[in-house]
């Protein structure tokens, strides 16, 4: 819910930011696939990524990728205790970290070019030798479920998961990533030693590099590190995103001082033509609804829309408020304003020029470059994310208008808020 139009703007920026360097190249080490973008920054960062991301396992462990992938760094790896790699990093001001979501898992390594070698110990044996010391796992789950609680205390993050379940409920995005208390605590770390051993294969992994550094540094260290990983045959899950056609509402009581309400929509894939047309098109969509329902008429501290590019991707709209009926009927007077009337050409060109101003005064950190690379490659493949910026100068106001008009057909509609404010509540017809 907090992402708006400075949040597209960041994520196109980034794509900007890795097409104006250029030189990426792609590569084969010993059958795992390498992303290499050469950079003179004095920092690199490696990330590993693990394809399949909740359709890896059954909802009963939902969490267990994102704990096993957080643990392989924090739960001692091959000859670190958890104690000397926590050292290790901190005396090198190394950063390593795992983490998993709906699509996808990684662990990644971020330190100075100086101390790459020793980085990459920490890495190499995190991907290839984690230990997953009992008391560390234990220890990492109680964190965990501490964090998920307070997320959850979060009106507005628990929304975000209240809608996933109710625009996805059929399909494994109705699983959290994150998890639960419950599937959580019955993890133990045997548990999570045995699961990582379904994503240790060549054919399931790729890995993004960024850094001043050469291709023949990254092959020999790849296949050094890395040439053992087991290679077995994968075939990816194949999902096919819901159609929300309908006009349907979720809604769930909770005693609070404001209502939250969202409502979920379908968007193209990242790979479709009608991907940048109609990012760019929700991008003016949320700045007309968070000046019509905040600045205009005040009726919402927080109200925008976004897009969220997962292989099952999906749009919504989102806000705050203490009135419910008028927010919503808001929300849907500025999204069929657009799809009826179109956009205008001056406001295309206007975020047009700022894309591009963007692109030269934003240098993004070697991590983002690599974030971005990786989650392109998730989506389809790493060169559509370079070539995002010719096509956005190649956007045209036809293409905005037709891509929300064939996209949006129906809306999920998700209420959290006062029990009196929903009761009976039925959502304005689409």
């Amino acid at each position: 819910m907090k992402k708006s139009i400075v949040a597209f703007l960041i994520f196109s920026v980034g794509f900007l930011s890795v097409k104006a360097q250029s030189a990426t190249q792609s590569f084969d080490a010993d059958g795992i696939k390498v992303i290499f973008k050469p950079t003179l920054k004095n920092v690199v960062n490696v990330r590993i990524y693990f394809r399949g991301g909740v359709t890896n396992y059954p909802a009963r462990q939902a969490g267990i990728e994102n704990i096993t992938l957080d643990a392989a760094t924090k739960c001692g790896a091959g000859k670190y205790s958890p104690a000397a790699f926590r050292d290790t990093s901190d005396n090198y001001g190394i950063f390593t970290y795992g983490t998993s979501t709906f699509d996808y898992g990684y662990i990644q390594v971020n330190c100075i070019s100086k101390y790459f070698d020793k980085g990459w110990d920490l890495f190499s044996s995190a991907v290839m030798n984690p230990v997953f010391e009992a008391n560390e796992v234990k220890l990492l789950k109680d964190k965990e479920i501490s964090n998920l609680k307070d997320e959850e205390s979060n009106p507005a993050n628990y929304l975000d998961k209240l809608q996933m379940r109710n625009a996805f409920g059929n399909t494994p995005y109705a699983i959290d990533p994150a998890g639960n208390e419950e599937t959580i605590n019955a993890l133990t770390a045997d548990d999570l030693r045995q699961y990582y051993k379904t994503l240790l294969n060549k054919n399931k992994v790729f890995i993004v590099i960024v850094g001043n550094i050469t291709k023949q540094e990254i092959f020999e260290k790849v296949l050094l590190s890395f040439g053992n990983m087991p290679s077995q045959p994968y075939t990816p899950a194949d999902l096919k995103t819901p159609v929300l056609n309908d006009n349907k509402v979720l809604t769930e009581k909770r005693d609070l001082k404001i209502n939250y309400v969202g409502a979920i929509m379908n968007s193209p894939e990242f790979t479709n033509v009608n991907y940048v047309p109609f990012k760019m098109g929700i991008t003016g969509l949320s700045g007309n609804i968070y000046s019509y329902l905040r600045t205009q008429n005040n009726l919402s501290y927080s109200a925008g829309a976004y897009t969220s590019a997962l292989i099952m991707p999906y749009t919504q709209m989102y806000a705050a408020t203490n009135d419910l009926p008028a927010v919503m009927n808001g929300m849907l007077k500025k999204l069929k304003e657009i799809q009826n009337n179109g956009m205008e050409d001056e406001w295309l060109q206007h975020i047009k020029n700022i894309y591009i101003t963007w692109s030269y005064i934003n240098d993004q950190s070697a991590s983002e470059i690599t974030d971005n690379l990786g989650l392109a490659e998730i989506l389809g493949n790493w060169q559509y994310g370079e070539d995002l910026p010719q096509l956005v100068k190649m956007v045209t106001v036809d293409q905005i208008n037709k891509a929300l008009n064939q996209y949006i057909v129906g809306l999920r509609w998700t209420i959290l808020g006062n029990p009196e404010a929903i009761e009976g509540f039925t959502p304005p017809p689409y």
